[in-house]
């Protein structure tokens, strides 16, 4: 027995009774109140998907790729790497990556779900309607987090890790597709078609290769033009300062507290409470910092960096560097019956360079006289 959820990018994405069990506790059910991509609906009104969604999207996924390999007809095997991709995102904090950086002792989301998936009823659920080992249920940890301990955990992790796994994959067409631009909107069909368990990785077969290009420029022109949007990023900026008002340490590492706080529980909070209406104005009034200065070169940064505090009070502004490479780990292409590195063989790809932005925000009172300090 299946149950079909309906899904814009795939039609229908089949789940079992077992995985139903899972999808229908508190625990996961959270995600739905943990917007995919933090405030960026505040600049792009439609992105409001949640990580409810994008959860089950990777299970599909994961099970298309795993099809392409020689694993697919092991039911222990097909059920744990669809449960890895189920589970994959049950750890994170409200407004996703956004907030992360105020898990206690710079833990990440994936070290609270490995808590969650081990402390809570989800364990249990894997023990009794799986009839899974603890070391089963460790198992799908490692896989789901990309910490293998063999190769086979290796190769099956990178199904939902990799470079063109199940995880970017769902996320570049599902944040492309709710926030009304073409940038991710690569030809997942053709890549899905054309991947090939080789020599125990993942390669992309040389006819698919522009579909591959096309994936990877998505991704860096949707970090360039929605992730490191100027407007997002001083938005997460401001929230991160109001949710540290609201959020104690105790928040992240009692998982009992975590469960019960969402996007939801820290809006109610910070509207609410009269003392936070400034921080409350700067995220959702749109009387966020401005910015004043932008640039791919540090040493510029810098130079217009401690020009700014000389004059400008550190209150009234706000300094933001990022950094994105193309993509982490190297990718392989079969073409005959080499293995090729896909750099060699894609001109398009191997003229991509890191994505690094630095900026600065003013509060809009200074902003003029930030403007004349920085024309000099």
């Amino acid at each position: 027995m299946f149950k079909e959820i309906s899904d814009p990018l795939y039609g229908f994405v089949r789940l079992s009774q077992k995985e139903l069990k899972i999808v229908d506790t508190l625990v996961f059910q959270r995600l739905r109140h943990i917007k995919q991509l933090g405030l960026a609906y505040l600049v792009f009104p439609s992105a409001q998907h949640s990580r409810f969604e994008h959860a089950i999207g990777v299970l599909h996924l994961t099970d298309r790729l795993l099809t392409r390999t020689s694993m697919s007809k092991d039911r222990l095997i097909r059920d744990t790497v669809r449960l890895a991709g189920l589970l994959h995102d049950l750890g994170h904090p409200p407004f996703s990556h956004t907030t992360e950086v105020l898990l206690p002792k710079r833990e990440t989301h994936e070290e609270v779900t490995r808590r969650v998936i081990l402390e809570t009823e989800i364990y249990e659920i894997l023990r009794k309607e799986y009839g899974f080992s603890h070391e089963d249920v460790e198992r799908v940890v490692r896989i789901t987090l990309g910490e293998p301990e063999d190769e086979e955990e290796r190769f099956l992790s990178s199904l939902i890790t990799g470079q063109f796994g199940s995880d970017r994959m769902d996320y570049l067409r599902r944040d492309a597709f709710f926030c009304g631009v073409s940038y991710g909107l690569f030809d997942s069909e053709r890549l899905l078609s054309t991947v090939e368990e080789v020599e125990g990785k993942l390669a992309v077969h040389v006819s698919g290769l522009r579909a591959l290009e096309s994936f990877l420029i998505g991704r860096y022109f949707m970090y360039k033009q929605v992730y490191f949007h100027k407007v997002v990023r001083i938005l997460n900026i401001h929230l991160v300062e109001l949710i540290g008002k609201i959020l104690s340490e105790k928040h992240f590492s009692d998982i009992e507290l975590f469960l019960r706080t969402n996007d939801a529980t820290v809006l109610s909070e910070a509207f609410a409470n009269p003392e936070l209406k400034e921080d409350v104005l700067r995220v959702f009034g749109r009387k966020h910092f401005k910015e004043v200065f932008t640039t791919s070169k540090r040493e510029e940064f810098e130079e217009a960096k401690e020009l700014i505090l000389k004059e400008i009070p550190p209150e009234k502004v706000r300094f933001d560097s990022v950094r994105k490479e193309p993509y982490d780990e190297e990718i392989l292409l079969l073409e005959g019956d080499r293995l090729r590195r896909l750099e060699e063989v894609s001109d398009i790809v191997a003229s991509l360079k890191p994505i690094e932005i630095h900026r600065i925000y003013v509060d809009e009172e200074v902003r003029e006289k930030a403007w004349s300090l920085l024309r000099g």
